[in-house]
């Protein structure tokens, strides 16, 4: 993968990390946190969080 690419990946990474947490916080809000959406979500969040860390952790190997 090139270097390019690596930025552009990382970057669409950063990205959905973004959008997930804030469709969580609505789903929070309008549902609680202790609903399976949230939850969900809270999980997808630290799935891309973990995707992003390797990721970042690969290149630098």
């Amino acid at each position: 993968m090139t270097e390019q690419n690596r930025r552009y990946v990382m970057k669409e990474i950063g990205k959905l990390l973004s959008e997930i947490w804030r469709i969580k916080g609505l789903a929070e809000q309008e549902y609680g946190p202790q609903h399976p959406i949230a939850k969900k979500l809270s999980s997808m969040h630290a799935d891309a969080q973990l995707l992003l860390q390797e990721k970042s952790d690969g290149h630098k190997r």
